[in-house]
């Protein structure tokens, strides 16, 4: 974790990581098929949060292949929000061509019951692979996420714990994908590189400490 919010490290330095947000500006970021990014999405105590739900998904500007992406996030009680990765702007949505980093807040009692029960919870490789609820600190919490991506390799964390790690050109891959709801996708995880995506699921979410290594 950095030694302080939107900072990067000395390590992170030397290693190439960048800032996608510093606590203030958005400039990094437009919303989904938009020039700008609408303003219920906003920079508030040196958080980027969602303030309430209908502003669509955003975007960072730039698009990454390869790469490694840090991130904090603290979702609301009962909430749901998520990451993608090499999403492209050419379909409707951000989710039909970019994987998912699932945000949802694990421990809820009344909310997403059915995505709870599937373990498609904080961390998980949506519809993909499950994660654990121990790992997820609890909403209204800070938690730390990372997903990595190699080639076809995807590897994702949640507060330090492996909650992914499989390669899309495996059996197990196949398997998987085609008991998901994304098996006749077009799109689905075939670009080679593309936006990164966080997203509106109508429930108040915040990023911050947002950092990024091309690979």
């Amino acid at each position: 974790m950095s030694a302080a919010p939107n900072t990067l490290t000395s390590e992170e330095i030397a290693e190439g990581f960048e800032l996608l947000f510093d606590g203030k500006s958005l400039e990094h970021f437009r919303s989904f098929k938009k020039d700008e990014i609408d303003p219920k999405w906003q920079a508030i105590d040196g958080n980027l949060v969602l303030t309430e739900g209908g502003a669509g998904d955003i975007i960072t500007r730039k698009q990454f292949a390869d790469f490694e992406f840090r991130f904090e996030f603290n979702i609301s009680v009962d909430g749901n929000s998520g990451v993608m990765w090499r999403v492209t702007e050419d379909s409707k949505n951000t989710y039909d061509s970019g994987p998912e980093f699932q945000i949802l807040d694990s421990h809820s009692k009344v909310s997403y019951l059915h995505e709870i029960s599937k373990k498609n919870i904080a961390g998980a490789l949506y519809d993909f692979l499950p994660a654990k609820p121990e790992d997820f600190k609890g909403p209204d919490q800070w938690n730390e996420g990372v997903i990595r991506v190699q080639g076809t390799r995807i590897q994702l964390w949640l507060n330090g714990a492996v909650t992914a790690d499989i390669d899309s050109t495996s059996d197990l891959w196949k398997e998987l994908l085609a008991k998901s709801k994304f098996a006749d996708w077009e799109k689905f995880n075939k670009m080679p590189s593309g936006y990164i995506a966080l997203q509106d699921h109508n429930d108040r979410v915040a990023f911050r400490s947002l950092r990024i290594k091309e690979l």
